[in-house]
């Protein structure tokens, strides 16, 4: 399958293997939020989806998926589990980071273990990486380690000193190094296993720490350095979009069903919840539009070449689409965890689950609010006053 997936133009395989292994994840879904973390069989069915390496170059046998793809297979496997979801855009996008090592040595990382084409990571440099020969010293504790149950190798962000100059530097380290501390006591998204990881004084090679001219070398738009918050970040309105059509599927099959104070009338023939219905399809309709003309628009771009002002507005649009998803989201799951009335509090009903999944994933740093303020200033002729704009 890797071979196949991994060829130009077979952006519908990729999205036929996402919706096998989504069969898989809605099975297993109820057993996912219980234990805190994927089963064994949900793990299997995405690695062979190659949902858990979506970014990986194609030089190093990955699918190398474009932006909009992406978002349309994340979204499959959000639509059944949220926590699944999640598991797969993050260990994606830290899979992008792969484009910044050397290939050889990519290829090593990938032979390293059952488990060593699943990642996790953190963008946020937390740690610290001392130069020594031959490498660095790296010590750091990352939080919101998603993954980190099923993750062969952690991408820790750090900051480092050299030449007289604080750079930033993403370093790769097997999670077997690591220590995994569990922190992940929380209201939504409860299977991802997002703990803390530590390390202290932990070498790790020069090879497997980041270098821009391995990034440079890339040939494929999807390593374009401006388009990196629209890629990543692709996959987390993915999973929202995903979350929400999820909670339409769920409100659809308790419909049958009465409210405590009117036993008689089933949810589904009262004016008022058809109302709700409709307004929540709208707003998913509209969002997931938004974010697949704006994401494959700055994505167009990009193949085509355009850099510098060309980027401008394809890049603002796919932002402000991203971050009116994951809001989107939100209100889909206000709207019909209300029109359920008393039956949306119950766990057996999956409802629940995607309302409390919607709420912790808008949490996430491309759920920011200040997002639409960066967008507004751009569209008032102002400086973004934030990266990747």
């Amino acid at each position: 399958m890797d071979a196949d997936l991994a060829a130009p133009g077979r952006a519908d395989q990729l999205l036929d293997a996402a919706n096998r292994a989504a069969e898989v994840v809605a099975a297993d879904g109820d057993r996912i939020e219980r234990e805190g973390r994927l089963t064994d069989r949900v793990v299997a069915a995405i690695e062979d989806a190659q949902l858990f390496r979506l970014f990986l170059p194609r030089s190093v046998g990955g699918p190398e998926a474009d932006p909009v793809s992406a978002l349309l297979a994340v979204e499959a496997i959000s639509r059944a589990d949220g926590s699944a979801g999640w598991c797969a855009q993050v260990s994606s996008a830290n899979s992008w980071q792969l484009a910044t090592l050397a290939p050889d040595t990519v290829l090593d990382m990938l032979g390293a273990g059952a488990d060593s084409r699943r990642f996790s990571g953190s963008a946020r440099p937390l740690g610290r990486a001392v130069p020594v020969p031959g490498g660095y010293l790296v010590s750091g504790r990352w939080d919101f380690a998603s993954n980190s149950a099923h993750a062969g190798w952690y991408c820790g962000a750090c900051i480092s000193e050299e030449d007289g100059r604080r750079r930033v530097r993403a370093a790769f380290f097997p999670t077997s190094d690591a220590r995994i501390i569990d922190t992940w006591d929380v209201t939504g998204l409860r299977g991802t296993a997002s703990n803390d990881v530590e390390v202290s004084d932990l070498f790790v090679p020069a090879e497997r720490v980041s270098a821009g001219r391995h990034l440079r070398a890339q040939p494929g738009a999807l390593y374009n350095q401006r388009l990196l918050m629209v890629s990543n970040w692709a996959l987390t309105a993915g999973v929202a979009l995903g979350i929400s059509a999820g909670a339409i599927d769920a409100f659809v099959f308790l419909a049958g069903e009465g409210t405590a104070n009117t036993v008689d009338v089933a949810l589904r023939d009262r004016p008022s919840v058809q109302g709700a219905v409709g307004r929540a399809s709208a707003l998913v309709g509209a969002a997931r539009a938004y974010c697949l003309d704006a994401i494959g628009s700055a994505w167009e771009s990009a193949r085509a070449g355009d850099t510098g002002n060309g980027l401008d507005r394809p890049v603002r649009e796919a932002r402000l689409a991203i971050t009116h998803a994951m809001h989107s989201a939100v209100q889909v799951v206000d709207l019909l965890f209300h029109a359920a009335g008393t039956r949306s509090i119950f766990a057996r009903h999956q409802l629940e689950r995607r309302f409390r999944d919607a709420h912790v994933a808008v949490q996430h740093g491309a759920g920011l609010p200040s997002h639409f303020e960066a967008g507004g200033r751009l569209a008032l002729g102002l400086p973004a006053g934030a990266p990747f704009w």
